[in-house]
Parts: C-alpha cells; structure tokens; sequence
C-alpha cells in the first residue's frame, strides 16, 4: 500500500513542478508555459486514472 501512496504523491508532484517550471522558465523559452501546462495537466490525468484503478481493483477484491 506504501508503494502505490508513494507512486501517487510522486506524479502529483511531478504535475504540479512541471506547471511551475513552465511558467518560471516563460522568459528563457517562449512555449514553455504551454510545455509545462500540457505535461503537468498529462501527469495529473495520469495520477488520476492509475488511482482510479487501483480503487477499483480494491474494490473489487473486498
């Protein structure tokens, strides 16, 4: 249980730093905003459905 906690935090906050990154580096690169937003917004989906499965899998077993 430890380990799929663990790989939920990891993608949530590799989400949201991949958003900050983006929006910090918008001086140095002109896309990167939209780089960052797309990224983080395919991790937090990621983050989502892995957890959506795992539930459901959970679930299922009870």
């Amino acid at each position: 249980m430890k380990k799929r906690q663990g790989i939920t935090l990891l993608l949530f906050i590799l989400g949201a730093a991949s958003i900050s990154f983006g929006m910090a580096l918008k001086n140095i690169f002109p896309y990167s905003p939209a780089a960052g937003w797309i990224l983080g917004t395919l991790l937090l989906l990621g983050n989502s459905f892995y957890t959506r499965r795992y539930l459901h899998r959970r679930s299922i077993k009870k």
